[in-house]
């Protein structure tokens, strides 16, 4: 099973994204949108796992959610992997003026190593995935929207817990389903 987990986004931090993916960002035939059930922000993802792995996963996931008190997040404006030039993914930004987000990282790697899941390579940035290209097309939308979206702000949520999620892919996106919510502190 695909797995990853991440912070499900409250509904007051949802909409101003939701705006944008509805009422802003235009459709193509280059770029895939994600939906509503797909805003969240991912802290891991590990990839294919048995479901054997499932409680080592959760235990690992648990040791470090356990070391990080709730935190304040809040949504605050727009970004793009790998640039703005040669756009791939185009997504929202996270302020956590606690580097909550980023701890929670830094203590949940070396658990997941032992389990035999590699620290990602690149430098953590906490963000919400709103838009992926899929050919050269789509990444000039995505550099487009970088450059004339209003970049959205919201008020901050309080971060009580993360999920572990099942990640099933279809014709029509991903799909995720929680497979455990672990509480923080």
């Amino acid at each position: 099973m695909r797995t990853f987990i991440a912070i499900e986004l409250e509904p007051a931090l949802r909409r101003p994204l939701l705006a944008l993916l509805r009422e802003v960002f235009p459709r193509h035939r280059d770029v895939r949108w994600c939906s509503e059930n797909q805003l969240h922000v991912t802290l891991k993802f590990l990839g294919e796992i048995r479901e054997d792995q499932l409680p080592q996963v959760c235990d690992a996931a648990t040791a470090a959610s356990a070391q990080v008190p709730p935190f304040s997040m809040r949504i605050k404006g727009l970004g793009c992997f790998p640039n703005p030039h040669s756009a791939r993914v185009l997504w929202c930004g996270v302020e956590d003026l606690t580097q909550s987000c980023r701890r929670w990282v830094e203590l949940a790697d070396p658990l997941f190593a032992q389990l035999g899941f590699p620290p990602e390579n690149r430098a953590f940035t906490p963000h919400i995935t709103l838009g992926r290209s899929r050919a050269p097309g789509g990444g000039r939308v995505l550099s487009e929207m970088l450059e004339t979206a209003p970049p959205p702000e919201t008020e901050s949520m309080t971060v009580r817990q993360v999920v572990v999620f099942e990640s099933r892919l279809l014709p029509t996106g991903a799909q995720y389903t929680p497979r455990a919510t672990l509480p923080l502190g």
